[in-house]
This record gives C-alpha cells, structure tokens and sequence, in this order.
C-alpha cells in the first residue's frame, strides 16, 4: 500500500523545466557586452517588433526584428536581428512568433547598444506562435517551412525550448497583432533619403556618405567637420590650393604622394580643393562620437543631415541636432570600413572611385605645376646669364664647350643616318609608341644602372638593382618561350580585392603554376610569354664578320601587351584552333620563319641523339589534378646573354627588324629559406603592335 502510495506521488510529480540548449546564448549576455562585437552566437527570441523587407542599393533587401527572451523579459527593450536578404528568403513572422537564429554576427552600429546581423551562413528558423503546443510536447509541428538557405534543423532539445519558452515567457510587453500589424505597414513609408553633395539643396534632410575632409573642429556641446563625396556643388564655400610647399624636395610632399603619410599639421586640409566640400555642424548626441571616433581621411555614413545658408547666407552647410522622440539618444554618425569587400555599401564603392579619379588628376596637375615652375625658373636663369658679359676665362671654356658640342652633333648625324639606313629595310607592319625617341642600343638597354652618391666627402658609385626606364630599338625576334605557343596562355587566379581595380597586377601573379586552388576559386586566362630581341644595328668593327654576336635580350609579355601586340584576347590554344592559327599567323609577321627554322633545328636534333634532358627539362610539366596547367623552367629574368643560335645553327632566319618600345623594371624574388626576396631586374615589351 505504501509502495503504491509513493508511486503515484513520483508520477505526480512535474519534469523539470527544460534548459537553454548548447551552445545558444541569452540576449542579456550580448546587451550586456559580455559577448564582444564580431562574436557568431546562435540565439532564440520571441518576436516584438518587424520593420518589413525594403530594397537597399544592392541586390538584398533589408528587415529589422526586434526579439527578446527569459533573460529579458521584465525590460520594454530587445535586440535588434538586422536582415540582409533577398526578399523571396525574408523570414515571414508575425507578434509572438519564435524565431531560432544559428550563425548571427554580433555588431556594433555606431554607438547604439549591440545588434545581431545576419551573415551568408546564418540560418533563421520560425516557428508560428498560434501552433505551439504545451510543453513537454515538441513545437516540431510548429515550425514554418523556410528557404533553402535556411536548412538548420531544430534539435529534439531546441524544440521542447521552444515550446517551453513560449508558454512562460511574459507577453506583457508584446502589442496585439493589430497594432504589430500597423507599425510593420509604416515601416515601408521610410523615404530613400540618400544624396550626393553635387544635389543637396537648402531646407531639405539627406543621408550622405562621405569622406572626412580636416580633423573636426571639437567644442564642448557641438564639433564641426568638413565632408566631401568628390562632387561639385557650386553653393559651397570653395577650398583655395595654397600651392606647393619649399618642403616638397625634401622627404615628404603635403600631400603624401612621396612618403607614406602627408606631412601636414594636424588641421592642415587633406580633402579635394574647389567647391567639392560642405562644414556640417554636429551637436550632442552626435558631437561626443565625433571627438572620440572620427578623424581625418575617414568615411562617414551621416544621417538626417540639415541642409541650410550658413549664417553669412552665402554658402550652404549642414546640421545634425538630436532627433526627437528618439530612443536611447540616437547617433547618427557612423565611420566606415572600406575593407569589408562583401558588404561594402555600393554608394562608399562610387564614392572611392570618384576619390581615386580626383587623386590622379590632382596628381598630373601637381607635375605640371612642378614643371612650369622649373620651366620658369630656368627662362629666369637663362636672361640673367644673357644679360651678363663672359670675361675671357667663361669665353674660352665656352669655346671647348662649342668644340665638344660639335663633336656630339656629328656623332649624333652619323648615327642618325644609320638609323634612317636601317629604317629603310624595318618590316612596316611593325609599328610602336615614342616614334619620336631616339634609339637605343641592347647594349645602352642592359647596362647595369649606377647611382652616383657623395658620402662623408668622398664620390662614391653605387649600383642599383634597377632603374625604371623606357626605351626604343631596332631588334630581330632570335628565340621565344615557351617553346610551344600552344603554351603562351596561362591561368590566374581573381583576387578578391578587385573590388575597384584598374590596378595593374604583379607580374608574377598567382598563375597556372600555382596548384592550390579550390573548388570556389575563379581563374581567368591570361597571355605570358617571352621573346629574345637581338640588336639589329650594325656590330662593333672589331666583329663585323660574327653577325651571331650582336647583344641579345629577353623581354617579357604581358597580357596587355599580348594583347596590344596580336590584338587576340587569350583563349585555350589547344581548344581554339581558329585562334592559334591567327597568332601563328600574326607571329609570322613578326619574326618570319624562326618557328619553322626552329622545329627543323629540334627535328635535327632529335636525329642526332642530342635532345635528351634538355629538350625534356624544356617541355612542359604537367600539374597533377588540373587541366593544361603547366609548369615551365622559364628564362633567366634579367637574362642578356646570347645563350645559343636562336635561328639553330647552320640557315639563316629570314625575317626583317622592327621597331619595339622596351621598359626596364624590378620584381622582388622570393629566395628559398630566407624571409626577404631580392630585386631582379627585368625587361618588358610594351606599347608594340602587329598591324595588317
């Protein structure tokens, strides 16, 4: 009897309330910061306030939810869960709605309290509030079917929470479905109040992006700063270019284009000149953020900007006051981080452009300042000097002068003359950039760059690795690489951070002799190649008779200037033979029969036993796993040598000089085992063309 008494009392007796699942965290731990920005946390809430899906300038919309929990309940406030999506995968919720968050990012926004936003891998499950059953039963029946992207399923254990949270959490907080309803509704009647400085006008309220132009001015209620998005608005207050500073021969320029930093005081103007910037005055809550947070060269997102005639009634600025009715003192001053690629706002990405475009006009406008000015200086020079009498020490050492200038001219009309001789006889479908320059040898080309420096009293020759030179000569194409031209393309792989790129790309990119790619990697084909030039100006006296002995160098190939060269985009050679066909045809053009005199060198070879290794060495490595990826022992970079008889031996190529346009530069080798690469230096071809 007692046995059966103590039974029924342990069968009476209620299953303890079912905890907060692993690995899931409470919203007062993230309002509290206990959980730091930036944190992936997964959360369960129960939904108070939506703001609808509107469209945002990129392809996603927006939705804001405002969720709360146990930890929470006894407060009026929540946690805001930002939505970036397209709208066919918003989550469709309604008052009481519980909603089950997996990978959602802690942020800051601005100085307002923590938020949630969601990621690409964040996945947000609802369960409808009408459906959930009691506990101890699951809320398995409950839960609305979702995107794709959505495909967290909800644990036996997140599901019994579920149920349990929703039948003991206080709804007092919670508006009737009516009045969630109608807030919902209103939240789509938000006006797109964004704008460029080039539109605003007087009396209206705009958001703006915008670079910070001085460092802000910092009262004690208000701070003023000076933006500028990189367009004109002929109602602002014009910003004057003071000129150049005497301090730009020395090391730095005001601008900090020659050092790594401007070298200005701290107030000094570091925005564009001309009537591109607006003086917004900011007051409380927004000017204490700006004291702490905002500084010069900084991008701001600024929101509900007045815009009105400064008190002079010239000029229109702006104003940011506190906004009424607002929770919590709203700021409205956010600074932006341009490195985030996969969520940079599309209007900041513009915004970059136009400042990238106004640099490098700013920039050619300096140098033609510079230049005029030296110009300018040196007419000065030239009528002081005309205006005085030489006395018979200046006459006789301009006499030598005239002497050795005589002796230059000579010597330039002799090689002139040579150069229109060897004009004469240049293949005319061969044309170039510089035609003016004058000609260069290989010699001249290759000499080794020497910096000539005086220390502690002493003259002192140092050599440099390189010098960045441009140059034009008259060559004849002896050799090429790769050996096979099927080769001449290759693969590289897309960078990431291409965002705004007109950037050229290191020539020695990733490219398909790199092997570690991964399923998602995108890689496009490129053209790299190199060609032998040799000289084709007459060789010294002394070796008149040894044609094979003119100065020789290699010269790398570019995509760009493949592409200038053949006027071919790249394609895979070994499944586009309509385009192989035609760069064997253009080639032809270039350097005649040199391929064919080459495959019957290599045929002659063969027969002789004499290919062995280096023939093998030469071809082509295949990369294990990946399609026409190869790995080829490439040519020295900074190689000049005559290594051996381009044309192969005994015949004679066939093919006419040119003219081509050759530019010296550096690339920073990596060294095996050490921590620093060195420069080598290296030649290019550029601005040559095939025509016809």
């Amino acid at each position: 009897m007692a046995a059966g008494t103590a039974r029924k009392a342990g069968a009476a007796a209620p299953p303890p309330d079912p905890s907060l699942p692993p690995n899931y965290t409470e919203i007062r731990a993230i309002l509290d910061e206990t959980v730091p920005p930036g944190r992936l946390v997964c959360v369960i809430g129960v939904v108070k306030d939506c703001r609808l899906p509107i469209p945002t300038s990129g392809t996603d919309h927006k939705s804001t939810l405002t969720l709360y929990d146990l930890s929470i309940e006894n407060e009026s406030y929540g946690i805001k869960l930002v939505i970036f999506r397209p709208e066919a995968d918003m989550p469709q919720v309604t008052v009481g709605d519980i909603v089950v968050m997996t990978t959602v990012k802690v942020q800051r926004y601005r100085s307002n309290p923590l938020s949630l936003i969601t990621n690409r891998d964040t996945s947000i499950r609802v369960y409808t509030a009408s459906k959930i059953p009691k506990p101890p039963r699951s809320a398995q029946a409950a839960l609305a079917p979702g995107p794709k992207r959505d495909s967290h399923a909800p644990s036996p254990a997140e599901n019994l929470y579920v149920s349990y949270i929703h039948h003991n959490i206080d709804k007092y907080s919670l508006p009737d479905e009516q009045e969630f309803r109608e807030r919902a509704e209103q939240s789509l009647n938000v006006k797109n109040k964004f704008g460029l400085l080039k539109d605003v006008q007087e009396g209206k309220f705009y958001d703006l992006i915008a670079q910070v132009a001085t460092e802000p001015y910092a009262g004690l209620d208000l701070a003023t700063l000076y933006v500028s998005d990189y367009t004109e608005n002929p109602r602002f207050h014009p910003q004057v270019w003071e000129g150049l500073q005497e301090s730009t021969s020395g090391g730095g320029d005001p601008y900090g284009y020659t050092s790594g930093s401007p070298d200005m005081p701290k107030k000094q103007w570091v925005g564009p000149f001309g009537k591109m910037s607006m003086q917004i005055t900011c007051f409380e809550p927004h000017a204490t953020y700006i004291r702490e947070e905002v500084r010069a060269n900084q991008w701001v997102a600024l929101r509900n900007v007045q815009v009105k005639y400064g008190r002079d009634g010239q000029y229109l600025e702006g104003f940011m006051r506190e906004e009424r009715n607002a929770v919590n003192s709203k700021v409205n001053v956010q600074v932006l981080v341009e490195r985030d690629r996969d969520t940079i706002d599309p209007n900041l990405k513009e915004a970059i452009r136009r400042h990238r475009d106004y640099a490098k006009k700013k920039k050619t406008q300096i140098k033609e300042v510079i230049s005029a000015q030296a110009a300018g200086q040196k007419r000065k020079a030239s009528s002081e000097q005309e205006n005085q009498h030489p006395n018979a020490k200046e006459r006789r050492k301009r006499g030598r002068g005239a002497q050795g200038q005589k002796e230059k001219e000579k010597n330039h009309q002799k090689e002139k003359s040579h150069h229109q001789e060897l004009r004469l006889s240049l293949n005319k479908q061969i044309t170039c950039e510089n035609h003016d320059a004058p000609y260069s040898t290989i010699d001249s080309i290759v000499e080794q760059p020497v910096y000539e420096r005086t220390i502690e009293g002493q003259a002192t020759a140092i050599t440099i690795p390189f010098t960045c030179a441009k140059h034009k000569a008259c060559v004849r194409v002896v050799d090429f690489f790769p050996r096979s031209l099927e080769d001449w393309v290759c693969t590289r792989k897309v960078s990431e951070f291409e965002v705004l790129s007109d950037n050229e790309d290191d020539s020695d990119s990733a490219s398909s002799s790199d092997s570690r790619e991964t399923p998602n990697t995108r890689t496009i084909l490129e053209w790299r190649f190199a060609l032998q030039l040799e000289d084709a100006g007459p060789t010294p006296d002394t070796d008149s008779d040894k044609p094979n002995e003119r100065s020789r160098i290699w010269v790398l190939v570019d995509n760009y200037e493949a592409q200038c060269l053949t006027d071919l985009d790249a394609a895979d050679l070994r499944q586009a033979p309509k385009t192989l066909a035609r760069l064997r045809e253009r080639m032809f053009t270039l350097w005649g029969d040199l391929e064919e005199h080459k495959l019957r060198a290599a045929a002659r070879k063969r027969e002789k036993g004499e290919a062995g290794a280096q023939d093998e060495g030469n071809r082509r490595k295949s990369v294990p796993g990946q399609k026409h990826q190869v790995r080829l022992e490439k040519p020295a970079l900074d190689s000049s040598d005559v290594e051996e008889d381009g044309g192969g031996g005994e015949e004679p190529v066939s093919n006419k000089p040119f003219t081509c346009c050759i530019k010296q530069y550096g690339v920073n080798e990596k060294r095996a085992g050490k921590k620093e690469g060195r420069w080598v230096r290296c030649f290019g071809l550029f601005g040559t063309r095939i025509s016809g």
